[in-house]
């Protein structure tokens, strides 16, 4: 009962920012992909419980579950559509978010979801290794890669 109890408390604390990445990572389908996390992470407890960052065990739950859902469709289309989803603009939208949005649209989807892991979800570097299911170094050169990238499309546009 008391398991029972700590993944309750991890829905609680964790739910809402991870059916906001599945959101904007996979769609419609979030609410069912949130649930399936749940199960899966109920049927890990022990990991789940015992994991560094159960947050990043919970993310990678969720980002696994969501893959396994785009199986069999255009997998990388459907994160494509997640991904960059933007947020309502407020209005007072600058032209440089505006850029800078396109630009991060623009990037190769691997590096583009490390950042926004990065950036959207406040992840440190290892709790990114530990979602994306790759070493910490692999995050670093990632991230630098993006930023990199991202620097030199920003740099063009402004030429």
């Amino acid at each position: 009962m008391a398991v029972l109890m700590e993944i309750e408390a991890l829905y609680f604390s964790h739910g809402p920012a991870l059916l906001a990445y599945l959101r904007r990572s996979f769609g419609g389908q979030a609410e069912d992909l949130l649930q399936e996390t749940f199960v899966r992470a109920l049927a890990q407890r022990e990991r789940c419980l015992s994991a560094r960052s159960p947050r990043a065990f919970l993310f990678g739950i969720a980002r696994n579950a969501g893959l396994a859902a785009c199986r069999g469709k255009k997998m990388e289309a459907a994160l494509e559509r997640g991904l960059v989803v933007a947020e309502e603009a407020s209005g007072k939208d600058l032209a440089g978010i505006a850029e800078m949005r396109e630009a991060v649209a623009g990037l190769p989807l691997h590096l583009r979801e490390t950042l926004e892991l990065r950036l959207r979800e406040e992840m440190s570097y290892e709790e990114i290794a530990q979602v994306l299911e790759v070493p910490v170094g692999t995050v670093r050169s990632r991230l630098h890669g993006a930023m990199k990238l991202l620097r030199e499309m920003l740099n063009e546009e402004s030429s």
